[in-house]
């Protein structure tokens, strides 16, 4: 009995350790490597296929997305003056846009990107937040299974 409360309380412990923390301007200010893991998110769709023709064709497109992505960085330069740079280095060429971030009412990072006309629109879907958890950034769509997320590399 003991030792199932001893393993319990750890476990307690680990799990209140995963959740995610209030975003902190000091935790985020500098450069963001952003990490998108397709082929994993493509091996759970394919075990949940309903054919095996259906299974066959998510495999092979997850590995001719994943060697596209191979191909492609994308870095997040968080400035003090809510300003991001954000960098997509592809094919031995480089493009920078710049937008604007905020640490929302509930503790979540939001970027959002400025586009040729000065307008501001979210880059990403739903109003994605941003969440750190365990030293990473993790767009709350893909907390779960933590297959798109960002590490600091600054």
């Amino acid at each position: 009995m003991k030792r199932t409360i001893t393993l319990f309380t750890l476990a307690l412990c680990l799990a209140i350790g995963a959740q995610a923390q209030k975003v902190q301007e000091k935790d985020i200010i500098g450069t963001w490597k952003l990490i998108i893991d397709i082929e994993e998110e493509m091996d759970e769709e394919a075990e949940e296929a309903d054919t095996m023709l259906e299974e066959v064709i998510i495999k092979a497109v997850s590995g001719f997305v994943g060697g596209i992505l191979d191909d492609i960085e994308i870095y997040f330069e968080f400035q003090r003056d809510n300003d991001v740079k954000i960098t997509v280095d592809a094919y031995n060429e480089t493009e920078t846009e710049t937008g604007t971030w905020y640490i929302n009412r509930r503790g979540y990072l939001v970027i959002e990107d400025i586009d040729d006309d000065g307008d501001s629109f979210n880059i990403s879907t739903d109003d994605d937040e941003w969440k750190l958890i365990d030293g990473i950034l993790v767009s709350d769509e893909h907390e779960k299974n933590r297959n798109v997320y960002m590490t600091k590399v600054d």
